[in-house]
């Protein structure tokens, strides 16, 4: 079956089976890139503990759902996932659990859905400054696992899983490599060379991304254009289901990309229902939230519904 050449309604959407959700994506002028940093995971995992008392411990069970996570996100047709992974604060917290969280990329190879992600296809690459960061005698199992990784899915033809460690100060070395650039070639580079210098290897613009709790876009340097379209879920990124991914990327794909209203040409009708819809969430801002008393924990405000 050939991909739909007009947008299909929603409800029908949801109900394709994935295939054809995939090729429908992927019939579209350029390939998704979601941005989609992995959060709320320490969050998720204590109400997971209270539900499955015999779960495994904390990263090994992290590394599985994040696998399951990034499996359907591909098989729904995205091409490419950054994951902002950690950054500099990390170190902060003391080398113990330092070495626990970032023990997770050692992990990666030995997960079972990953291996059956990368015996298909999928690539995987690191970007930042971990190199420098893990060119330590504590870390450099870590730096090896990333360079194994990296080498073992090279050759693939599918999907790319780009994970960010220390993306979060990429100033200096941006400035080094185009320094090096110019030096090299005569010419500073242009913003796609760049990218294609710093990820090491070309990637598309940033298409969407999708954060948890706050709004906050972040750990993606040259990819954001201020034409992706922002998401945030309000449970912790793991719990994401097959639905809200769906309601996503039909509306970045499609919603969004409705032209403009012709405000001039707008009927009685319609006028009324956008000031109805102006005095009801009059006041109301996305993002802002208050600190629950019982948990201590941001949530956000929502409107009251209609």
């Amino acid at each position: 079956m050939q991909p739909a050449i007009t947008p299909p309604p929603l409800s029908d959407w949801l109900d394709w089976p994935r295939e054809r959700v995939a090729r429908w994506v992927r019939s579209q002028p350029r390939p998704v890139v979601m941005g989609w940093p992995f959060n709320g995971t320490r969050r998720w995992y204590v109400l997971h503990r209270r539900a499955n008392p015999d779960a495994d411990d904390y990263m090994k069970t992290l590394i599985r759902r994040q696998a399951q996570q990034h499996r359907s996100v591909f098989a729904h047709g995205v091409g490419v996932i950054v994951a902002p992974g950690f950054g500099a604060d990390l170190l902060r917290r003391g080398s113990d659990y330092t070495r626990y969280v970032l023990g997770g990329l050692l992990q990666l190879a030995d997960d079972e859905i990953y291996q059956e992600m990368f015996a298909h296809g999928v690539r995987l690459r690191f970007y930042g400054d971990y190199e420098e960061s893990l060119d330590t005698p504590s870390f450099r199992p870590m730096l090896r696992a990333c360079a194994d990784l990296t080498a073992a899915t090279e050759a693939g033809d599918g999907p790319l899983l780009m994970i960010g460690l220390f993306a979060d100060a990429p100033y200096r070395t941006l400035i080094g490599l185009s320094v090096d650039f110019a030096r090299e070639r005569g010419y500073p580079p242009s913003r796609q060379e760049l990218i294609e210098a710093y990820y090491g290897l070309p990637i598309s613009d940033l298409s969407l991304y999708l954060g948890f709790a706050q709004p906050a876009l972040f750990d993606v340097p040259l990819l954001a254009t201020g034409q992706e379209d922002l998401y945030a879920t309000l449970t912790p990124s793991p719990t994401l289901t097959e639905k809200q991914l769906r309601e996503i990327l039909y509306d970045h794909l499609v919603t969004r990309r409705v032209p403009e209203a012709d405000y001039d040409a707008l009927s009685d009708e319609a006028l009324e229902r956008l000031a109805e819809y102006n005095g009801r969430f009059h006041g109301a801002t996305l993002g802002v939230g208050r600190i629950d008393p019982l948990t201590g924990m941001w949530t956000p405000l929502l409107p009251a519904p209609a």
